[in-house]
């Protein structure tokens, strides 16, 4: 009976393999980019269902959000989440047990029958590693996810902050033709009266030269502000050239008493540092895993056997590796470097995160203490500047004298532009650093505390 089953297990367990197996389907890749012409063509409905409105100018927060619905980048960065996923779905399967068999035709001798065996065998090994197998997978997982949404939160901020240089270069580049029109204007009069030696070429050199820098500020604020709207077009996965219409951003600074708690608790919230733990206690388990790994693999199983003369036997089998010389030495020193270098890497990225962050809050104060100096500065010059436009009508002044007080006064107002959109950016910056406003990701693993 015992011989029966023998032979017919292993018809029995193909079969049922068989009808388990997974079927290949093939996956051609695409042979066209896929961006959009438009930005109505953009995935805008939100995981909470609300929609965000594509025919009315995008706030910042709904030009973060396409962004990370859209982005090409994370849309290939999330297959890392199946992947994972997929390794923990491995690391909870037992592995296929072994069948074997074997056949001896009967060619002389007194023996009246062919002789037959047959064995099955199952490693039991997986079963000690079990627990820590699905323990490093599951952090494992946890990490790609943490890794994820890190990303997810740059990709935010990086369109946040485009958003705020594409406001700042269109009202760099409406100062400077505020400055370019009254110039060439004057300078027209002046070559005029310069070929007329009404005036001298000294003046007609003045005049050229301010409205040749400001041609050429306008011309740099263009170029800027045509980078930067392509930079923008790419993170939402756009064609480049598209124009998206944006509202004036508002950026809302960080009250002073939340920067120094935010940072003492980094560890415990931004998805980076606490992907590094969870990849920390995965190393923790593999290197569990692989101590107990030197008294593997052990493997449990039936044979049965006929022999020529008809008499037939079964029994059980064991095998067992002896850790007399490997004793998986490599394997379990490989897990403890890993381990040790994860928690160095740990330890200087969070060094990194709140050093960093404490000297961008330093940077915002000094940023928004110039800007708050030269506010008052620009707005001197400026009404200067449109005394000197009256007097220059009424003759009082040289063309050269306007020129000059018309150039001073762009460049305080250019200059402010860029230090109010030098903090804005900044508080972008800063509010990513320090992880505020991100979804909760669960608490940071406890299993390999560092």
């Amino acid at each position: 009976m015992t011989l029966t089953i023998l032979r017919r297990a292993p018809w029995l367990l193909a079969c049922g393999a068989l009808a388990a197996c997974a079927a290949y389907h093939p996956a051609p890749l695409a042979t066209a980019p896929s961006l959009q012409s438009q930005v109505d063509a953009l995935q805008h409905v939100l995981p909470d269902g609300r929609a965000i409105a594509l025919n009315a100018p995008l706030a910042l927060p709904d030009v973060a959000a396409l962004a990370v619905l859209n982005n090409p980048d994370l849309v290939a960065a999330r297959t890392r989440h199946d992947v994972a996923a997929a390794e923990l779905l491995s690391a909870g399967l037992p592995p296929d047990p072994t069948i074997s068999g074997g056949f001896a035709a009967l060619v002389s001798g007194a023996a009246t029958m062919p002789s037959i065996s047959a064995a099955f065998m199952q490693d039991v090994g997986a079963l000690v590693t079990y627990k820590l197998d699905k323990q490093a997978a599951r952090a494992g997982l946890a990490q790609v996810d943490a890794g994820i949404l890190w990303q997810e939160w740059q990709v935010a901020a990086q369109a946040e902050q485009l958003d705020v240089s594409l406001a700042a270069d269109q009202a760099m580049i409406d100062s400077l033709r505020q400055d370019t029109t009254p110039l060439a204007a004057v300078d027209a009069q002046t070559q005029l009266q310069v070929q007329r030696a009404n005036l001298s070429l000294t003046d007609g050199a003045a005049s050229l030269t301010a409205l040749a820098a400001a041609q050429a500020a306008l011309d740099t604020a263009v170029q800027n502000q045509a980078h930067d709207r392509d930079q923008l077009d790419a993170l939402l996965g756009l064609q480049p050239g598209t124009k998206v219409a944006l509202a004036p951003p508002v950026v809302a600074p960080l009250a002073p008493g939340v920067i120094a708690p935010a940072i003492a608790t980094l560890a415990q919230r931004r998805p980076d540092l606490i992907a590094l733990r969870y990849g920390y206690a995965q190393a923790d388990a593999t290197l569990r895993a692989a101590i107990l790994s030197q008294f593997l693999p052990i493997s449990l199983g039936a044979t049965g056997h006929r022999d020529t003369s008809g008499i037939g036997s079964a029994g059980p089998q064991v095998s067992l590796t002896l850790p007399l010389f490997n004793r998986n030495r490599g394997g379990i020193a490989m897990a403890r470097a890993s381990r040790a270098q994860l928690g160095a890497q740990y330890q200087a990225s969070l060094d990194a995160a709140a050093g960093g962050a404490r000297a961008l809050a330093d940077s915002i104060a000094l940023l928004q203490a110039q800007a708050a100096m030269d506010a008052p500065e620009a707005a001197r010059a400026a009404a200067i500047a449109r005394a000197a436009s009256q007097a220059y009508a009424a003759g009082a002044i040289s063309a050269s004298s306007f020129a000059s007080l018309q150039t001073a006064a762009g460049a305080r107002e250019q200059t402010l532009i860029g230090l109010r959109a030098q903090v804005q950016t900044a508080e972008i910056s800063l509010t990513t650093l320090l992880g505020l406003g991100l979804p909760t990701l669960g608490p940071a693993p406890k299993d390999a505390p560092l």
